[in-house]
């Protein structure tokens, strides 16, 4: 072979090898868009960290991250929260920080981080949640919703101090629907989901009244059908946005469509059973069927 031919060969070669070793030692774009902000705290060494939304070009997602005091990897438990009625209370920077449940999720181990979703707390902006009741769609909201969850997910377990697997999604209300549509993603870095009174209420802007129940029982079947996560379910026999009947139905649908989900009927817990992981009383309620769930991933 020319000596020209091979100098060229060997300078292609070693590009090759200089790209093959970037690539090894070089954090993924998600990565290098994940970033702490502030001081840790006292408690939890909770902090605020900033996520970019890889399927919302410009935009990125504030996650509060509480973390146990060593730096070894744990698993990661992402809470996805509420929406409130009142929408000025959305936008508080502690939004769905149901301290009760982080502590108890910090103590068996785990980082956990609270998502606020496009539109919320401290991610702000727009939301990417839409719903009309001429043509609803919750599978649309939940896919948004299920989209940060994903950013979220993605960028924190890049981080030293996160396990890269066994993630648990937990989500309240609409959060709760968040994680079933995050279910039907089937992330490859999720373990399981805990619906907690999941579901979301279309409202009219025109009457007020609240509309398209059908069709969440029919969107709960759509998600059944991709869903292959675990998923345990707990609603309140007095929960008054999802009662026990429409409970059932959502269930019904989701797992006879093909998605795995365990339902577990919780009885009455104070005046609204909706309230019951943001309520700290309704922790005995719920936390032996949760702590039996969590412990088929560890």
């Amino acid at each position: 072979m020319p000596a020209a031919r091979l100098r060229a060969l060997g300078v292609a070669v070693a590009l090759v090898a200089a790209a093959l070793a970037a690539a090894l030692v070089a954090p993924t774009a998600q990565a290098q868009e994940t970033r702490s902000e502030g001081q840790q705290g006292t408690l939890h060494r909770e902090q605020v960290w900033r996520i970019g939304h890889p399927a919302d070009e410009g935009r990125s997602i504030a996650a509060i991250v509480f973390r146990p005091p060593d730096d070894a990897p744990r698993p990661l438990v992402v809470m996805a929260h509420h929406t409130s009625g009142e929408a000025s209370r959305n936008g508080e920077p502690r939004h769905g920080v149901y301290q009760h449940a982080v502590d108890w999720f910090i103590e068996r181990g785990y980082v956990v981080a609270v998502v606020h979703r496009r539109g919320y707390g401290l991610s702000g902006g727009e939301r990417a949640e839409r719903f009309a009741c001429r043509r609803p769609s919750h599978v649309a909201g939940g896919r948004a919703d299920a989209a940060d969850l994903g950013a979220a997910i993605d960028g924190l377990t890049a981080q030293a101090f996160v396990r890269r697997d066994g993630v648990i999604a937990v989500g309240q209300s609409t959060g709760g629907w968040a994680v079933l549509a995050l279910a039907a993603e089937n992330h490859p870095a999720v373990a399981g989901v805990i619906n907690f009174s999941g579901g979301r209420l279309g409202r009219s802007g025109e009457t007020g009244q609240i509309c398209a129940m059908d069709e969440l029982v029919r969107d709960a079947a759509v998600l059944g059908r991709r869903a292959r996560t675990p998923a345990l379910w707990l609603y309140s026999a007095n929960d008054r946005s999802f009662p026990p009947v429409l409970a059932s139905r959502l269930h019904q649908a989701f797992v006879e469509a093909g998605g795995v989900a365990e339902f577990v009927a919780v009885r009455e817990f104070e005046r609204d059973g909706h309230a019951l992981l943001p309520n700290l009383r309704g922790v005995p309620l719920w936390e032996a069927a949760v702590e039996r769930f969590i412990l088929r991933f560890r």
